[in-house]
């Protein structure tokens, strides 16, 4: 996983979006058309999984299955897919959908940092690479959608407090704070979800204090975001007890909602675990796909300016190749430096758009115009 640095137990969930927040949410989000980057995450069909043995067969299928476990979370961003009857089988003949695994030793820093192993292992770990074909047609069966590799950054302000009072941001590299980023980043990467931390430098602090990502406060949260024209932003604020457990909070902005939970007396790990699900989960819903699409088949007329060279066409069609909602294309006409395309897709129109958004290769001309079963979009080739 590739994260971009500029430089439970007591818990509830609660989506809110009322009075002035929500409207001042709604008008900092209406500001982007597109969010300022996105990321292909990669090995989403790879699991890690930490061993005692190199000879045991039986804990080695245990190992698949937790192996297909981690992939299956980062291809779809719903931790609640696991109680699907379809999925539970899979998870019990996990061998099926290996291709390829291996063993390997690692130090005990490096385990350390990516994986919670045991005082007596052996630091051994079994790496598992899954057949994409088979665990998208897992997906199709079971009706689960399927998140795209193509995903936006999710911005991060999170500040934790001591018993003194002391607060710090993490991505500050001190401390608690330090201890908070790198849990943070583990469960990230772990759902597939790329971050991205403030620089914390004289702007960001002119526009937003500790003090006040601490307080959670939407309408400053959005306003210091607007830097980085993340369209998805997590916040959270976590206070640590003598015992080690939390008293926290996080908030999830994400276009016009507003996410919050609360947790009290919490372990840390638990607590961020399930904040990052919550971002995962709001973000996998909006951007996934059906890769069985729809009972209405939608054809899509794509207009694209700006193909200029053989280059330039070749990028364009290779772009087109790897749309995930795109099931098949064709080229209608080259005329000059315009190109139509026609698409076949599962009739979800808005996650095509919103995936083109993810990217900067293409850029709207005008608004979709949608007749029958046809739609027309008209972009600008930017490469």
């Amino acid at each position: 996983m590739k994260y971009a640095d500029f430089t439970g137990k007591n818990c509830c969930v609660r989506r809110t979006m009322t009075g002035v927040n929500a409207a001042f949410i709604c008008i900092f989000l209406s500001l982007f058309v597109s969010p300022v980057g996105a990321i292909e995450v990669e090995a989403l069909y790879q699991g890690t999984v930490s061993v005692e043995s190199r000879q045991d067969a039986r804990e080695r299928n245990r190992a698949f299955g937790n192996a297909l476990r981690q992939v299956l979370l980062k291809v779809t961003g719903n931790s609640a897919i696991f109680s699907n009857t379809g999925i539970r089988r899979a998870l019990a003949n996990a061998d099926d959908y290996v291709d390829t695994w291996s063993y390997r030793t690692v130090s005990f820093d490096e385990t350390a940092a990516e994986l919670p192993v045991s005082e007596d292992s052996n630091n051994i770990e079994l790496d598992v690479s899954f057949f994409e074909p088979q665990i998208q047609a897992l997906l199709e069966e079971s009706a689960i959608p399927f998140w795209p590799e193509n995903r936006p950054y999710t911005l991060v302000w999170a500040v934790v407090e001591n018993e003194l009072g002391d607060r710090q941001l993490a991505g500050d590299g001190v401390g608690e704070s330090e201890e908070v980023q790198r849990i943070m980043e583990g469960e990230a990467d772990r759902r597939g979800l790329p971050l991205l931390f403030p620089i914390m430098d004289f702007e960001d602090r002119q526009a937003i204090s500790v003090d006040r990502i601490w307080e959670l406060d939407v309408e400053s949260l959005a306003l210091a975001s607007r830097r980085y024209q993340s369209e998805s932003v997590l916040a959270m604020r976590i206070f640590r007890t003598i015992g080690g457990e939390v008293v926290a909070k996080s908030s999830y902005l994400f276009r016009d909602q507003v996410f919050t939970r609360d947790a009290f007396e919490e372990p840390l790990t638990d607590f961020i675990g399930q904040s990052v699900d919550m971002a995962a989960y709001e973000l996998a819903g909006y951007y996934g796909i059906l890769l069985s699409g729809t009972q209405s088949r939608m054809e899509v007329n794509l207009t694209v300016n700006g193909i200029r060279s053989v280059e330039d066409y070749a990028g364009l069609l290779g772009y087109v190749n790897e749309l995930t909602d795109v099931s098949e294309y064709q080229v209608a006409s080259v005329n000059n430096e315009t190109i139509q395309l026609r698409l076949s897709t599962g009739g979800q129109i808005r996650q095509l758009v919103e995936t083109i958004a993810l990217n900067r290769s293409l850029s709207p001309l005008g608004d979709l115009i949608r007749e029958n079963n046809q739609v027309f979009m008209n972009y600008q080739w930017n490469r």
